[in-house]
């Protein structure tokens, strides 16, 4: 198949197969775009434990949930736009783009003098890491062959365990003792790090012409926006409100009406033929419900220790890394299981079934507690780490090479989007259940979410948070398991098999 492939990717295959020129080579390509996206996924949880000092300077406590959701606006907004200039203009380019637009970010927040100075400068830290992932994995997708992307992709989704755990401890280190403009300035070093990195690698130029789509990506924007700020400020407004209706009518209502206007644009920011692909659609909607899992687990499991236990937001962090663990072990198996066999469905399959088993079975662990509640997360760490690398090989096969960068990026606004989404509906759910059982006791775990209060105010009765996690903890196995009986409704798809050509 090298005729379909660039010169970069012939010469890539045609290097000797041994073992040790292999290791080489997979390390050689791996640590250019490594840093990359180490950075991007980093950045996303490393703000979390800073807010409470942020807002303390500022005394801006009930605007405080905008550092984060400024940042996700213009990320999930980006994502599908560099993956579009990627295909057309070169993925290391607009690499190289991305990362250069980050640090600058990075050091207008680390300068900020105002809290509204600071929101700006994170949409603008946000536009450059919305690229960072998505034109890593494609820069990968499109340097090695179909078979040889589940090695990656496993390490890659390992990375981005790592990085999603490591954000939240070293964020609290850091604006403990450094303060909390370090989070910010250690953009700086990383960012020229992951530039120089990313220059190593060669790519192709791409398809050399890029029309913009002003009508779609005007739309897309809006309707994502207007989603995003639904899901993210629900349980603050309220969800029967009259904004948040009208907010999630909106996004609803505009992404369904993408790609229906897609369809009539000769250069489509999303390509209608390739989301309407059975393996790509169905693979994101995977993506969003494990994402949606994901991070509703990462926000709930360490504010049931809090609620329950008293223990603070840094060691209940901590207590993380079981999990941690057992993705980075399984995702990087997964990922040479994938190229080895080159059959990606039957991971995502049973991972998935695997992590509702450990989701259905943790209520079980909760008076038991704090060392239990980590182990049993051990379980669903164990399933959740095959999604990534399985469902990102599968669409990048069905997208074909040449649609990389769409594909990869609709993966990413999938987990992005499933993010928010499981955070959200989780945190609605614990919020009724606690007022349910407790009646006017909801809105301190709120102020603890929000970042406004503290595990020193009067705690709740146990029988009351166990009571309500139970409900946060099947609705979050019923997510996985949504999901698990989508993934067998996927195609079989043999990675050694021609990719299909959109």
């Amino acid at each position: 198949m090298a005729d379909d492939r660039t010169s970069q990717a012939a010469n890539i295959g045609s290097m000797p197969s041994d073992k040790a020129s292999g290791a080489t080579r997979f390390v050689g390509i791996f640590l250019s775009v490594a840093p990359a996206m180490f950075l991007g996924s980093l950045d996303q949880t490393i703000v979390a434990t800073a807010l409470p000092v942020i807002a303390a300077q500022f005394s801006s406590f009930a605007d405080i949930a905008w550092i984060v959701t400024a940042y996700l606006l213009a990320a999930t907004i980006a994502a599908p736009i560099y993956g579009r200039l990627g295909d057309a203009i070169g993925r290391k380019t607009t690499l190289i783009g991305a990362l250069a637009l980050f640090v600058a970010g990075s050091v207008a927040c680390a300068l900020a003098p105002s809290f509204s100075t600071l929101i700006i400068a994170r949409a603008v830290q946000g536009l450059g890491g919305g690229g960072l992932m998505t034109l890593a994995q494609a820069v990968i997708g499109a340097a090695v062959s179909p078979r040889e992307r589940g090695r990656f992709q496993g390490w890659f989704g390992a990375l981005f365990a790592l990085a999603s755990t490591i954000g939240p401890v070293l964020g609290g280190l850091l604006s403990e003792h450094a303060g909390w403009r370090w989070i910010f300035w250690i953009n700086l070093p990383l960012g020229v790090v992951a530039a120089i990195a990313a220059w190593r690698v060669e790519a192709d130029s791409g398809e050399g012409e890029f029309s913009p789509d002003l009508i779609g990506t005007t739309l897309f924007a809006a309707a994502t926006v207007s989603l995003l700020l639904a899901l993210s400020l629900g349980s603050s407004l309220g969800w029967g409100s009259a904004t948040i209706l009208l907010l999630l009518a909106c996004g609803v209502i505009g992404l369904g009406l993408v790609l229906p206007v897609e369809r009539h644009i000769a250069k489509p920011l999303l390509s209608p033929d390739l989301i309407a692909q059975p393996v790509v659609w169905r693979a994101a909607v995977c993506v969003l419900l494990f994402a949606a899992a994901l991070f509703a687990s990462l926000v709930q499991v360490p504010l049931l220790l809090q609620l329950s236990y008293g223990i603070g937001p840094s060691l209940s962090g901590l207590l993380l890394i079981p999990l941690t663990l057992a993705q980075v072990a399984v995702s990087t198996w997964a990922g040479t299981r994938v190229s080895v066999t080159g059959l990606p469905r039957g991971p995502l399959i049973w991972g998935l079934a695997v992590a509702t088993i450990g989701f259905a079975a943790l209520p079980a662990a909760l008076t038991l507690g704090p060392i239990a509640i980590a182990a049993a997360s051990i379980l669903f760490g164990l399933g959740l780490g095959t999604t990534m690398p399985a469902a990102q090989t599968l669409a990048q096969w069905a997208g074909g090479r040449s649609s990389l960068g769409a594909t990869t990026a609709t993966l990413s606004f999938s987990r992005s989007v499933g993010g928010v989404m499981g955070t959200a509906v989780t945190t609605a759910i614990l919020l009724a259940a606690i007022e349910h059982y407790a009646p006017g006791s909801s809105s301190g775990v709120q102020a603890l979410i929000d970042g406004s209060g503290s595990t020193g105010e009067p705690p709740l009765p146990a029988e009351v948070v166990i009571a309500a996690f139970r409900w946060v903890f099947g609705c979050i196995a019923l997510l996985t398991s949504a999901a698990t009986l989508l993934a067998f409704t996927i195609p079989v798809v043999n990675l050694s098999d021609r990719e299909p050509q959109l």
